[in-house]
């Protein structure tokens, strides 16, 4: 039987695509993994895999995304994107913009900001990452993009290790937060924001993503997967494609992955 929250989300859809093809789960080892093999057997797009758990959840890099069951949003979605290549990073910065539009409504009068490349935050702490990832839908099909998103919407408690980084909705405002309008706007505003890259308006998804860039003009230091290398420099916003751009002391440059913290002293 599908889970309550399906059937509820699927009520308040107001989306063409997203969301319209939905399966849910109670426990799953990744949303991701799901959405792929059900992309191999022909999911459209736009179609969404949710869960209350899961028990091999990934973040970028290879790390683990865990979250308490039944309390947050947890789901992935199948895309296949006409972008070449190289463009495939405007998703990340479509489907952050997305997020944060969507979650302003349910944190009044808080705001989403973002941080590069994809995390959404709260008072400064992260309540919302993603993972983007490739993967051939079959032998005669093209290529298609899962995007992975973890919302904290109601859970109060994280590790030792999360608790002066992350956040969820109800810590910030103090309140419960109902999961299927918030997951209904959440579909609608990605649908919408996706659409646009694929029409080639960029520019609106990309201003949209610079007003709420946290890291904006400030110095910052890229640590460059798997190299151990870090470069240092001023942020100037991201390109055409959704990198980074940064002013540093040998001049411009353009990183595409990575994690970047804020050397600014609080």
């Amino acid at each position: 039987m599908p889970l309550p929250l399906v059937n509820d989300v699927q009520t308040m859809l107001d989306t063409d695509r997203f969301g319209q093809s939905m399966r849910g789960f109670k426990t799953v080892g990744s949303t991701n993994t799901e959405a792929a093999d059900w992309a191999r057997n022909g999911a459209s797009e736009g179609s969404v895999i949710v869960t209350e758990y899961q028990s091999e959840g990934r973040g970028r890099h290879g790390r683990t995304w865990n979250a308490e069951k039944g309390q947050n949003l947890m789901f992935s979605v199948v895309l296949r994107p006409a972008l070449d290549a190289d463009r495939l990073g405007l998703i990340t910065v479509a489907a952050s913009v997305a997020v944060a539009e969507a979650i302003d409504a349910f944190v009044s009068p808080h705001r989403a900001a973002l941080k590069w490349p994809n995390d959404v935050l709260l008072e400064g702490r992260k309540t919302c990452g993603m993972l983007l990832e490739s993967s051939i839908s079959s032998p005669q099909n093209a290529e298609v993009v899962i995007l992975g998103v973890g919302l904290n919407v109601n859970q109060t408690h994280f590790g030792k290790d999360l608790a002066e980084t992350a956040t969820s909705l109800r810590l910030t405002t103090g309140r419960a937060v109902p999961r299927a309008p918030l997951f209904a706007r959440l579909l609608d505003r990605l649908e919408v924001r996706y659409d646009a890259i694929q029409a080639g308006d960029d520019p609106s998804v990309r201003n949209a993503f610079h007003k709420r860039l946290t890291q904006h003009d400030d110095p910052v230091t890229f640590q460059v997967p798997d190299t151990g290398r870090t470069v240092s420099g001023v942020v100037r916003g991201i390109t055409n494609t959704g990198a980074l751009r940064l002013d540093t002391a040998d001049g411009p440059k353009v990183v595409h992955a990575g994690d970047v913290t804020t050397r600014r002293e609080a």
